[in-house]
């Protein structure tokens, strides 16, 4: 099975640091991280179309976490699952978890489970560990 995670934020910059963090200790082949923030003009902002194109260059058989920040980027986000058809929908999972925390949590539990729900869960418990 391969997996996608989707890193979505108004700033390439950190997108760009959470895949290089998340690659440097995630090194399996089935798992790949997609960096998609800012614009496609490098600006910042979120773009849609980024996430469609990152979707139509894996495989049908790809199973997408998405991850977001903030604001618009949750909206864009959301908005590119509208605009898939149906069966690609069904691959693609919008998580409700941080950015840089749950990424990192569902890439690891990726590279050793093909359990969708376990990633899923792994990524939204990234925050219950912590400072207390």
């Amino acid at each position: 099975m391969h997996y996608a995670i989707l890193l979505i934020s108004h700033s390439q910059q950190i997108t760009d640091g959470i895949k290089e963090m998340i690659e440097d200790m995630n090194t399996v082949d089935h798992v790949v991280i997609h960096s998609l923030g800012g614009t496609e003009s490098g600006d910042l902002g979120s773009d849609p179309t980024k996430i469609l194109e990152a979707i139509d260059a894996s495989s049908t058989e790809t199973e997408f976490f998405v991850f977001a920040d903030i604001g618009s980027a949750v909206l864009n986000a959301e908005l590119a699952f509208d605009m898939l058809d149906e069966e690609r929908q069904i691959h693609y999972h919008l998580v409700d978890a941080p950015l840089v925390e749950g990424a990192f949590a569902a890439a690891i539990t990726a590279s050793i489970s093909e359990d969708i729900d376990q990633i899923i869960t792994e990524a939204k418990r990234s925050t219950k560990e912590g400072w207390n």
